[in-house]
């Protein structure tokens, strides 16, 4: 496996604060395509210098988050991305395991770490998750407190947008993010799309991130 070759990372930023050089500590041995979707001039010259980064993309204005991703897939040449949000920090055996994931099974559309320190339940039922089943609350529980084997890989309906490692021809194929969104439940539209195809959205235990605004 050769991370650098099978997956770019994408960082949308808008109004960045000084959290995406920590972010980017954790992701020197990746390729990194940042997306400027504005209000970012106190940390875009550095950026500039970091050895890593691919490209800085922008069409002058906030795309949003998911129509920025859609900008920047013009730009990905691997068969699968990572979408971080900058203010999340995941180390390299917690994407290597995504990755795994999404070559052992391709079947799998999104793979993604559990989100420290989160305490929903969305990732299970993300839209309705206080009427749950008997099932789901299970579901939580395991997502939320880990209870299971390390290898327990868990599907669900939905994965929180701020890191999901994505295929690029399942992404390909379901026209992408849809354009309707600006910020909010692009991923939850995302996922739907993507369990209609029969496609699954699967969460790793054996990964983790920590979302700083968690």
């Amino acid at each position: 496996m050769t991370l650098n070759k099978d997956l770019t990372i994408v960082i949308i930023l808008y109004d960045s604060s000084d959290l995406i050089f920590k972010c980017l500590e954790k992701l020197c041995n990746f390729k990194i395509l940042i997306v400027d979707n504005g209000r970012n001039d106190s940390v875009l010259e550095r950026l500039k210098k970091n050895i890593n980064i691919e490209k800085i993309i922008s069409k002058n204005k906030n795309l949003g988050f998911g129509n920025g991703v859609n900008f920047a897939f013009n730009f990905i040449k691997t068969d699968y991305f990572l979408v971080l949000n900058p203010d999340v920090i995941i180390d390299e055996n917690s994407i290597k395991e995504l990755l795994i994931i999404q070559q052992e099974d391709k079947n799998c559309a999104i793979s993604a770490p559990l989100i420290l320190p989160d305490k929903d339940g969305y990732g299970t039922l993300p839209e309705k998750w206080k009427i749950l089943t008997k099932n789901s609350f299970h579901k939580e529980k395991l997502l939320l407190y880990q209870n299971i084997k390390p290898s327990g890989n868990i599907c669900v309906d939905v994965a929180k947008g701020c890191a999901l490692l994505i295929n690029s021809k399942h992404f390909k194929d379901v026209k992408m993010f849809s354009k309707e969104y600006f910020l909010f439940w692009e991923e939850v539209d995302l996922c739907r799309k993507f369990l209609n195809k029969k496609l699954s959205i699967i969460i790793c235990p054996k990964a983790t991130a920590y979302h700083e605004a968690g």
